[in-house]
């Protein structure tokens, strides 16, 4: 039902026939020139173009529509979801006026259309655009060439070589359509086209057992956003972003990190956020990721002994200079206390799976005891009630306890243990402060 209101539009657009073309079969006998000034086209006995000519544009219209291609939702142009008809952009005559009287006339398209609605920040911008898709099909075309050699090798009565030719035929589908359609009439969809033409063919190697073309497919991975658009236009990328309850720091997963756009945004809707907890887990909980501490802070400050704190000494971990997070954490696991459990034999003997059983329980014990404590004497000062000086004890134990839960005693049972004690402490003390 989209895809027919779609072409209706497109057909009021001007940009697509409404009827089938017909046979050139069917075309009328040829008839002699009208005299100088009368009308090529006498009335009741007009010319049917469609009758010698077949239907002109149809991939440009579906590249410009968002259809057509293989894989991918249906991603209008962001002209056409405003409503810009062809010849907005496609403003430059090809014939002089003398040939385009008898010949008819082509337009081509100009810079000169982009300037006019979008400014002069947008100079440049369509000559990126062919010059980007073209670095992208540099990319694919290879990879493809060599993915048809493997299969021309492989058995062909195999049944991964037919799921491999079938990734191929898609992939040649999609590089063709861009090629044939003029990405540029939708250069994100053009890209997403490409970037599935890319996948396909990696899974298609995979397929035939052979190991991926090693190149740099970053700009087709999903990396095009900026190189097509934000870079030409001045768009400048945050330093950080919010995401849920966590700050991001945008501009290091783009320069650093090498994440791509589409990783976290939408192809199809500008600017929309698709990333989910999960997304960021793919990536940050990978066996391949060991870049623990920059998010996990905290963890990584407490572990070392680097936490600042006047509650308690804080001192590193014993382990702190020959055992790094990946060494306790399998990131291919959930981070439960056995899979933790099942790292320590692989330094130390059986027995220590007993051992961090009741290592940790003996941790919770003494948090749960500091934290009923904590909550008494919470209630004790709340709406006003007690001393200032019992409310500053208050929130220093209150304090204590939260940069234990939140650090995780396992990391440091020593300082775990300590901060623990000095939040005791502080709550015994309010009642003498009373």
């Amino acid at each position: 039902m989209i895809r027919a209101a779609l072409l209706t539009l497109a057909i009021a657009f001007g940009l697509a026939t409404a009827g089938p073309a017909v046979a050139q079969k069917d075309a009328p006998a040829l008839r002699r020139p009208a005299p100088p000034g009368a009308s090529s086209h006498p009335a009741g006995n007009e010319l049917e173009c469609r009758n010698c000519h077949e239907s002109k544009h149809q991939g440009v219209v579906q590249m410009y529509l968002g259809l057509g291609g293989r894989g991918t939702p249906m991603i209008p142009s962001h002209m056409f979801q405003v409503r810009v008809q062809c010849v907005a952009c496609h403003t430059a005559a090809q014939e002089d006026a003398a040939r385009a009287a008898i010949t008819g006339r082509t337009f081509r398209p100009t810079e000169e259309a982009c300037l006019g609605c979008h400014g002069e920040k947008y100079r440049g911008m369509l000559a990126r655009w062919v010059e980007t898709l073209g670095k992208m099909r540099g990319i694919v075309e290879p990879k493809l060439a060599a993915a048809r050699l493997a299969l021309g090798a492989a058995d062909p009565k195999a049944p991964k070589p037919g799921r491999a030719r079938a990734l191929l035929d898609d992939a040649d589908f999609n590089l063709k359509f861009v090629v044939l359609a003029k990405g540029v009439h939708n250069v994100f969809y053009a890209a997403d086209l490409l970037k599935l033409s890319n996948t396909w063919t990696d899974e298609a190697l995979a397929a035939l057992g052979k190991p991926a073309v090693k190149s740099d497919d970053a700009l087709v991975r999903g990396g095009y956003c900026a190189v097509l658009c934000h870079e030409q236009a001045g768009v400048k990328v945050p330093a950080t972003v919010t995401f849920g309850a966590q700050k991001i720091p945008h501009a290091k997963h783009v320069a650093e990190f090498g994440a791509v756009c589409t990783a976290c945004h939408s192809a199809e809707v500008h600017k929309a956020v698709t990333a989910k907890p999960a997304t960021c887990t793919a990536c940050h909980h990978s066996p391949a990721n060991e870049r623990c501490e920059s998010c996990h802070r905290v963890q990584s400050a407490f572990y070392r002994g680097e936490t600042k704190t006047s509650l308690a000494k804080v001192g590193p971990n014993v382990m702190v200079n020959v055992v790094g997070c990946t060494g306790c954490h399998d990131m291919a696991k959930k981070h439960s206390r056995q899979a933790v459990g099942e790292k320590c034999v692989g330094c130390h003997d059986a027995a220590y799976t007993s051992f961090l059983t009741e290592w940790t329980a003996g941790i919770d014990q003494d948090t749960a005891k500091t934290a009923a404590a904590v909550g008494r004497a919470e209630a004790s000062v709340r709406g006003g009630r007690g001393t200032p000086e019992a409310r500053a004890l208050v929130k220093e134990a209150r304090d204590a306890l939260a940069l234990v839960r939140k650090a995780r005693p396992v990391h440091n049972p020593e300082a775990a243990s300590a901060l623990l004690e000095a939040a005791r402490r502080k709550v015994e003390a309010t009642g003498r402060s009373k």
